[in-house]
This record gives C-alpha cells, sequence and structure tokens, in this order.
C-alpha cells in the first residue's frame, strides 16, 4: 500500500549484491536432493520491497526461501527486474513453476515470482486489440517472463473491474475477458484488498482454478474499506485458494469511524493483533486457507497523505511516513516472531507450516502448474 504518486517510486528495483547461497559446498548430488524428502517452503506471498542485498539478508533472516515481487507494472519496472535477476543468477532465480520453487530451494537460492498488482498493462495502447474475438493481449508475454499473479485494479475502478473504492462495481466485459485468459493460461488471479467486493465475488463465480488474495486483512476485523469481507473470503476459500494477510498497521487499527477524531491510532496494532487475523481466518475457513502477505515496503521511502491522496482517503489510513507495520512483524526478517506467537496459542507445526508457505505451493502447483 502506497500513495499513487509514491508507489512508482516505492518500486523502482535497485541492483546490489546478494546474500551468498546457503547451501553451496554441501557436497550434495543434484539425483540425491531431487530424492530426498520436501522440506517446508517458506514464502513471503506479496511484497513491493526493493530487491536489494538488503532485503535479501532480511528474507534469509526470516528463513524466507520464495519471496512474490508485487508491482505496480510498467515495461521499465519488468526490464529492470530481469536486469537484476540476471546479474545475480547464482542467488536468485524467477520461478515460473511450483517445481522451480523446490528446485531453487535446494540449491540453496532464493526464488522469485512476479506478482502485479494491475492489470492495464496487458491491454496497452497500441498492443492489443479488443475488436478481435477473443480479444488479443500481451498476457502471453508476460507470461513467458514469468508474471504468475495479477490483481486486476488498484483501489480505484479501471477497464477490467472495481476497486475496493466501488465495492459495488462488478467486473467488465474485459475484465471477464481477462480473468478467462489468466485462468486458462495459469496465472492466479488476485481479488479482495484492492478490487471491490462486486467484482471479487464475480471472479470467483466464474473461477475454474484457485483464485488468491495475496494482502488484504478481515473486515469484519476492522471495516477499513481496504480490508475484505467473509463472503470474499469464503468464496476464495471454495476455489481453493488462499487469503494472504498484510502487516500493515492502519488496515487492523483505522476505519472511517476515527476519521477527524485523531491522526494515528491510539493503540498500534501488534505482532499479537495481526495473529489475530490468522487465528480468526482459521476458524472461517480452515488452516489450509491462509498465507503471509506482508506487503512489506523495505528498501525504498514513501509518504502517505489521505488528506491529498484521492486513491487513499482519510477512511483509509493516517498520514503514514514511513508506511508503519504491526509492531513487532515491521518487516519480513521478523516472521519467527508471527511463528512463536502461533506456537504460543497453540498452532500445530503442521499447521504453521501451511500458513508459512505450504498453502502458497498447494495454490501454485494447482495454478501454475507442479
Amino acid at each position: 500500500m502506497t500513495s499513487e504518486i509514491s508507489r512508482r517510486r516505492l518500486m523502482q528495483f535497485a541492483g546490489g549484491g546478494m546474500v551468498a547461497a546457503a547451501a553451496a559446498g554441501t557436497g550434495v548430488t543434484s539425483d540425491a536432493a531431487a530424492a530426498a524428502p520436501a522440506v517446508p517452503i517458506v514464502v513471503d506471498g506479496c511484497s513491493p520491497a526493493a530487491p536489494t542485498a538488503d532485503y535479501l539478508a532480511l528474507m534469509r533472516k526470516g528463513g524466507v526461501d520464495c519471496w512474490s515481487v508485487s508491482m505496480l507494472p510498467t515495461l521499465l519496472q519488468m526490464s529492470q527486474l530481469l536486469e537484476f535477476v540476471a546479474r545475480n543468477s547464482k542467488h536468485v532465480e524467477i520461478a515460473k513453476s511450483a517445481a522451480d520453487i523446490r528446485r531453487i530451494k535446494r540449491e540453496g537460492r532464493l526464488s522469485l515470482t512476479i506478482g502485479w498488482q494491475e492489470a492495464d498493462l496487458f491491454a496497452a495502447k497500441g498492443e492489443s486489440d479488443w475488436w478481435s474475438k477473443p480479444p488479443k493481449t500481451t498476457m502471453r508475454l508476460f507470461y513467458e517472463l514469468g508474471v504468475r499473479v495479477v490483481g486486476l485494479i488498484y483501489n480505484l475502478t479501471n477497464a477490467f473491474a472495481g476497486g475496493c473504492l466501488d465495492p459495488a462495481t462488478g467486473l467488465s466485459r474485459a475484465g471477464r475477458a481477462i480473468v478467462a485468459e489468466m485462468q486458462s493460461l495459469g496465472m492466479l488471479v488476485d481479488v479482495g484488498g484492492h478490487m471491490g467486493e462486486r467484482s471479487s465475488l464475480d471472479v470467483i463465480a466464474m473461477a475454474e482454478r484457485p483464485v488468491v488474495c495475496t494482502h488484504s486483512n478481515v473486515a469484519a476485523l476492522n471495516p477499513n474499506p481496504r480490508n475484505t469481507s467473509d463472503r470474499v473470503i469464503e468464496g476464495i476459500a471454495r476455489t481453493g485458494g488462499l487469503f494472504g494477510v498484510s502487516a500493515i498497521e492502519p488496515f487492523m487499527s483505522w476505519s472511517g469511524q476515527d476519521v477527524g477524531k485523531r491522526d494515528r491510532p491510539k493503540k498500534r496494532a501488534d505482532i499479537g493483533r495481526y495473529v489475530d487475523e490468522l487465528d480468526y481466518l482459521k476458524r472461517l475457513v480452515g488452516v489450509d486457507h491462509i498465507g503471509i502477505g506482508g506487503d512489506f515496503t523495505t528498501g525504498a521511502t514513501s509518504v502517505i497523505r489521505p488528506e491529498e491522496s484521492f486513491a487513499f482517503p482519510p477512511d483509509m489510513t493516517y498520514l503514514q511516513d514511513p508506511i508503519q507495520y504491526a509492531s513487532g512483524f515491521e518487516d519480513i526478517s521478523r516472521l519467527p516472531a508471527v511463528r512463536a506467537e502461533m506456537v504460543r496459542r497453540g498452532w500445530t507445526v503442521a499447521e504453521i507450516d501451511k500458513v508459512m508457505g505450504e498453502n502458497w505451493m498447494r495454490v501454485y502447483e494447482a495454478s501454475l502448474g507442479a
């Protein structure tokens, strides 16, 4: 989550060295590794953080194996990401399937999956043909480059779907065509969160593969317009998908009831409040449909000024300089603290492994291919 102006700056990808591969020099052959029992994968399900050495060090500290890079897409940013991976191929690789993610972990490297938070680039002016039947888009090009998770809309309604600020607006005819093509090709459709309720339910109704919400919070726990209703969460679960829980603080502490009364939460959401979301989801849809989707913006600065922003109005957030996260879970390196709080509350090891990444892997296998 960022302001519509700052978000573009936020995701300017920076170069930099990478953390050395953890498993280098183990002497284990690739055949032996392939035959070994699968080790649980930890997935950072949505993060627009800059891919730098510093951020990868945080992921290593947090125990993360796979990071879903999340961006507002431009051709330049796609090119910069590919250049970054090429420069650091000894330590990181773009994963295009679940098998890739597991293989890259065995090799001691980090895997990246590419996610977009809006789909406008699929229908770029001069690069698509909406007169033909079916429409001709640029989707296949970006699929081959590794794009695997896409939300249609970022808060404000576009040609495809209604944003979270227009919750009664449903999928358009063009949006239905995009969703059908994504599902046919093997791209995960990202609903809830930035997408409004009616459009999210429309996607769920036509889904033939799992759909996900990569990063949002529970509206029943806090009625913020950026949060997702039980109806949508239950619908996501029915498709076999999962709900990724964001660590952004105001989504857990701020709503329209606070506008004009205060400019900061009286009590900041902390790691316990974050795990409250996991507990609620476990009761609502079961442990198989929960994931981590922290939406961390590490490595970039961003200021959100709700009084000046059309896309982030005062009922969605307070002034954030920089973006605020749950106390105790300020960045991905703190992920073990989430695990510890889950243990304290009685979650089993198997349940925690699912939430930490194996649910993402199940969904990736079902949608992207095993």
